[in-house]
């Protein structure tokens, strides 16, 4: 389904602009535009989650052209996906009790024959099976069918939203720590507590050209689930080291094109991934095939690269990373704030092992101005919306 690379990325983005106005508006929530044969959302996130074309990208090749008005409700589910990560960024403990949980969780459920079946895409619901067997094909799924599966998943098969959150992020190609950890817990109720979202059959048959038979049975009348612990908010530490700046860096998968939304310049530009260790799920081929293509389309298909000094390795990682360090005599390394994920326990791992040179982080300008509204839920974050655009590109006045 997606062929994994910048130049496909940048198509989809060419493709989908004139429709993030209305057609969007009114399409998004179908899992398929079945009147024109076409796809109702615009294929990018397995881009946007890496950062192959970043948030702000978007926004600003949609603003240069429709007024904000028109685009709004886009923006808004770009947004969604900078907010979620700021809002784990400032209560990442919510992270960690997830992958714990679902570890004990897949001990637990080995045998379990209901779970079984669903993963396997062997359950009575046809239309669940169809989902289960185009997530592990395509690595993708419509968000509207994201939210009936996993509210199915939950509620009427009874299995743990954990499960459930890490079947997706095993297999899906933009499976995000933060928006698909949340988006189970919304789903279940515990993200805003009280409220959850139910799949009904009237809600399916209409936003996916689904007859669903009578005698399959949907609960639709689950209540919310309860979780006892209270999550505590913790301050990000972004650290003023503009003037750290050094002539190498490390670009992690999670920021394939953070030199070119920024202002730096390096000489040296280390990238790939140790894939023994991006392990906190058993990700699937699909998923290990899609991070080495896009990794390396980023430096090989970009014009950005033609003049600058890369590297790119996936095997013997740490080994290459020390060598690239000792053969261009690199005292300092610049890395793009890492996000809670994967990374982290990598980078952890580089900084350890290699205790003489000096590591710099460096962050997004976009991720610190918005994720200072990430702190409380979404409707306060929506209201700086427009002064966030602001500070994206003051060249224009959004709010025309």
């Amino acid at each position: 389904m997606f062929l994994s690379n910048l130049k496909e990325a940048q198509a989809l983005l060419s493709k989908y602009l004139p429709k993030t106005g209305s057609y969007y508006s009114s399409k998004r929530n179908y899992s398929y535009d079945f009147e024109n044969k076409v796809h109702s959302t615009s294929l990018l996130s397995p881009y946007i989650r890496y950062r192959l074309i970043s948030e702000e990208d978007i926004i600003k090749k949609v603003l240069a052209i429709h007024p904000f008005l028109k685009v709004e409700k886009f923006i808004q589910e770009i947004f969604w996906r900078t907010y979620w990560k700021g809002w784990l960024e400032h209560r990442e403990e919510v992270y960690d009790d997830y992958l714990s949980e679902k570890n004990v969780l897949l001990q637990e459920y080995n045998i379990n024959t209901e779970y079984k079946k669903v993963i396997n895409g062997e359950t009575k619901i046809d239309f669940f099976n169809n989902w289960v067997s185009n997530l592990k094909e395509d690595g993708y799924l419509h968000n509207h069918v994201r939210m009936w599966f996993a509210s199915l998943w939950i509620f009427t098969f009874n299995l743990p939203w954990q499960l459930g959150a890490n079947f997706f992020m095993e297999n899906l190609l933009d499976g995000d720590p933060a928006s698909n950890t949340l988006s189970w817990r919304w789903v279940g109720g515990l993200q805003t507590k009280g409220k959850h979202y139910l799949a009904r059959k009237d809600n399916i048959s209409k936003f996916s050209n689904i007859n669903i038979n009578n005698k399959i049975f949907i609960n639709e009348n689950a209540t919310c689930k309860i979780e006892e612990k209270e999550y505590k908010i913790k301050e990000i530490d972004f650290q003023n080291q503009n003037h750290l700046i050094s002539e190498a860096i490390l670009i992690t998968s999670d920021e394939l094109n953070f030199i070119q939304n920024n202002s730096y310049k390096f000489k040296y530009v280390f990238s790939g991934l140790p894939l023994n260790e991006y392990n906190d799920h058993n990700f699937s081929e699909n998923v290990k095939k899609h991070l080495k293509n896009i990794i390396t389309s980023n430096f090989k298909n970009n014009e950005f690269y033609k003049d600058v000094s890369y590297e790119i390795h996936f095997d013997n990682y740490h080994q290459n990373f020390r060598e690239w360090i000792k053969k261009n005599n690199i005292q300092k390394v610049c890395i793009p704030y890492v996000s809670k994920g994967n990374w982290r326990a990598i980078t952890k791992k580089l900084i350890k092992d290699n205790p003489l040179i000096n590591f710099v982080y460096l962050h997004r300008e976009y991720d610190k101005e918005a994720w200072k509204y990430s702190k409380k839920g979404f409707f306060n974050f929506k209201k700086h919306i427009p002064e966030l655009i602001t500070k994206i590109n003051n060249e224009r006045n959004f709010k025309n």
